[in-house]
């Protein structure tokens, strides 16, 4: 399931130079990656995110771009879970990627302790059920947790 949105630059989101604010659009990622998340689980749920690799701006974006937002579920973890989002930029008439990134969270019990995610899930995920493309997203997610141990 991908989750989609688009929002509207505004004056109040340009920096000194009249370019979006790289922290705004972080934190627009943020938002719509959990909306992505907090979809497909149990209203108990209680998501925090813990990391988010790799972002790299593609694109210099203006007042008045259209931003859209494109967000799946990549991976589930024992207690945490990644989903990948894609930021385009409407360019004439086709889509310029500003950037992508993959945001993980964690989701926590009432005492702020991990807990596990799978029994919070509103319909089952498994690598299994994966798709090609979401499969490569999955190994993407797995090598990046194994460098993170190192």
């Amino acid at each position: 399931m991908i989750s989609e949105s688009t929002l509207l630059v505004r004056p109040e989101h340009l920096n000194h130079h009249g370019y979006l604010f790289g922290g705004r659009l972080l934190e627009w990622l943020d938002e719509q990656a959990y909306i992505a998340a907090i979809q497909r689980l149990k209203p108990e749920a209680n998501l925090v995110t813990v990391a988010i690799d790799r972002v790299e701006f593609r694109v210099s974006v203006k007042q008045g771009s259209l931003l859209r937002f494109r967000s799946s579920l990549v991976h589930l973890g024992r207690t945490s879970l990644t989903v990948y989002t894609q930021v385009l930029k409407r360019h004439d008439a086709n889509d310029e990627e500003i950037f992508r990134a993959y945001v993980s969270f964690v989701c926590l019990d009432s005492h702020g302790k991990p807990r596990r995610v799978s029994p919070l899930l509103v319909q089952p995920f498994s690598r299994e059920s994966l798709d090609a493309e979401q499969l490569r997203h999955w190994n993407n997610v797995e090598r990046a947790r194994k460098e993170r141990v190192k």
